[in-house]
């Protein structure tokens, strides 16, 4: 390791994903800090509906196993985790943290939270000051939902990532900061970076943090790009970039762990999510991937350099959560003979009885798994080509506005296991609760009007 460089690794590519690749890289010491991206505008709506149940959750509940294992063993170890899995409620889950590693008595960690993002009570001063939040897509103003908002939160960037490892934090757990802002928050305060100065080093920072932030997609995983795939997935080894002061970095992974590292697997990532590579937006930076270079220095690894950076945006992105009301579906699965024309005839049926009785269902929707259950219902079926399917299976989904409709809704069609087609297979669970669907609207916002704050304490 170079001495002007400094090694980040990428462990954690969603909420839920797998804790074993990072603890491995904590056991071998291959990074200085380990970046966990938790956050989606999806797992904005899984923890906003956790803390509809609890006001005491809200964050990513994966830190509370990590609290146990990774965290200790990167302290340890000298190894700085910072990660937005605070998710819409860091203040608690640095509480939490702190109260599992005093538990195990592990003492000392200084753990930030970061806040801030949420402007929920702030919607309305927003539009009096003359912002109508418009949708990003189709123009419409905030004032034209009818529907409550359930969270609303700002992508926020790099200055108190900064700001809390320039006070001492080992755990960072943020809330809404854009996921390769994580990593550039590090670089800057490593390298004492300037947010406002040298934009092709902070768009290189961005592009680094992007590069990890998906964890194992940048070393082998989901990658058409090396199909067959012919390396061990069942240990796949995540990312680490090691990062010099100009912005280059050199990724490589772990040699014990699975997977691979390769300029097809970088480039592939690269591009993951990415709009315009001449003008990809974050909060502190705008980002041209059209002239970086990717290349295989040896196995496994990768050198990356070539970022330009463009004046940042002048607003940010603000996603609002709307309770639009509830989901309720059923799955059930029908087998040769005449698989598909059964399933045909059992959805003519469920629509059949849900008419007679009248129920307030705002929406319905069914889908022939493996023929349009990915694509849609309108991709066209050939009959013809389904006469000797071996088996179909049908996923029913309805959207209504009352919890008790949907239970009462697949209750009524309960009776089609023996009056329907014959050979219905159905998974189990009918008429279980209603799941609450809520929708995201995407507007952009001023700066000035979200105050972000650092709070830190210490387990």
């Amino acid at each position: 390791m170079a001495e002007d460089s400094i090694r980040i690794a990428g462990g954690q590519g969603f909420y839920g994903d797998s804790p074993m690749a990072a603890i491995a890289i904590a056991q071998a010491m291959a990074a200085d800090y380990i970046v966990h991206d938790a956050l989606a505008e999806l797992t904005l709506s899984i923890l906003q509906k956790d803390k509809m149940r609890d006001p005491n959750l809200g964050y990513a509940r994966d830190i509370e196993f990590m609290a146990k294992t990774l965290f200790p063993l990167a302290y340890k170890n000298g190894i700085r985790i910072v990660t937005n899995s605070g998710g819409l409620n860091p203040e608690i889950a640095a509480k939490k943290v702190a109260e599992i590693l005093s538990a195990q008595g592990v003492s000392g960690v200084k753990i930030a939270s970061i806040s801030g993002d949420d402007v929920l009570t702030k919607l309305d001063e927003i539009q009096d000051r003359g912002n109508n939040l418009a949708h990003l897509d189709n123009g419409e103003p905030f004032s034209s939902v009818e529907y409550q908002p359930t969270h609303a939160n700002v992508y926020i960037g790099a200055h108190s990532v900064i700001e809390a490892l320039d006070q001492g934090a080992d755990i960072i757990l943020a809330g809404r900061v854009a996921d390769p802002c994580l990593t550039l928050g590090i670089l800057a305060h490593h390298f004492k970076w300037d947010l406002d100065g040298d934009l092709d080093k902070l768009a290189s920072g961005i592009a680094i943090g992007h590069l990890l932030e998906c964890g194992g997609q940048a070393s082998g995983g989901n990658a058409y790009s090396e199909w067959p795939m012919d390396y061990k997935l069942s240990n796949l080894g995540y990312p680490i970039a090691e990062v010099s002061e100009d912005g280059s970095a050199v990724f490589s992974k772990l040699e014990s762990q699975g997977g691979k590292m390769s300029r097809n697997t970088l480039r592939e990532q690269l591009v993951y999510e990415i709009h315009d590579p001449a003008n990809y937006l974050t909060p502190d930076v705008t980002v041209d991937l059209t002239e970086v270079k990717i290349e295989n220095l040896e196995e496994n690894k990768v050198g990356f350099s070539g970022v330009k950076g463009k004046p940042r945006p002048e607003k940010l992105k603000l996603t609002i959560g709307l309770m639009e009301g509830y989901l309720s579906e059923q799955f059930f699965f029908m087998s040769w003979p005449y698989a598909y024309k059964k399933a045909v005839k059992m959805v003519e049926a469920v629509k059949e009885i849900w008419t007679s009785l009248g129920l307030p269902l705002d929406r319905i929707e069914h889908n022939f798994i493996g023929l349009n259950g990915i694509h849609g219902a309108g991709i066209e079926i050939d009959e013809s080509q389904v006469e000797d399917i071996n088996e179909v299976g049908v996923r029913l989904c309805i959207k209504h506005k009352d919890a008790k409709i949907g239970k009462l809704a697949m209750q009524s069609i309960v009776c089609l296991g023996l009056n329907g087609p014959p050979g219905v297979i159905s998974k189990p669970g009918w008429g279980k609760p209603s799941t609450a669907m809520l929708s995201l609207w995407p507007t952009l916002v001023d700066r000035e009007l979200v105050q972000e704050r650092v709070e830190i304490i210490t387990s």
